[in-house]
């Protein structure tokens, strides 16, 4: 049967990022499908695994994150790079625990897709709750905006 995966919302995501007995990496991890805009500000302890190495990089992720109980991807706005990343991800775990051992703990990793993407988290946190956007860079932005 064919995982697929399901989406989290802002503020759920933002409970784990601020709560301190959950670790970026160990209790979950944000993989962000962006390219060079992850350079204008992230979700803190992000990922930065731009979509299109998602393919390469992915043995790579899934050996790195197999003891990772969730796994969130994102992009800007969540419609195309993030969504089709974690697919790839998923059907990427599905094809290794064919031969994996059934006590994986990739048989239970959930694996989310940001609803609205890094745009949404911007809009929401960037004035109200500015730590949870790591290496925000405001005249980037401006820019983004201006050329919008």
């Amino acid at each position: 049967m064919k995982r697929t995966a399901t989406y989290i919302e802002a503020d759920e995501l933002a409970k784990l990022v601020r709560d301190p007995k959950q670790v970026s990496g160990r209790d979950y991890i944000v993989i962000d499908a962006r390219d060079t805009d992850f350079a204008g500000g992230h979700i803190p302890g992000a990922d930065n695994v731009p979509a299109r190495d998602l393919h390469w990089r992915i043995g790579g992720l899934i050996d790195k994150y197999q003891e990772t109980p969730l796994v969130v991807f994102h992009c800007a706005q969540s419609q195309i790079r993030g969504p089709k990343s974690a697919q790839g991800y998923l059907d990427a775990i599905q094809a290794k625990l064919e031969t994996a051992p059934q006590d994986s703990t990739l048989h239970a990793q959930q694996v989310k897709i940001l609803r609205g993407g890094f745009n949404t988290w911007h809009a929401r946190y960037a004035h109200s709750e500015p730590d949870l956007i790591e290496g925000f860079d405001q005249k980037l932005w401006d820019s983004h905006d201006r050329d919008m």
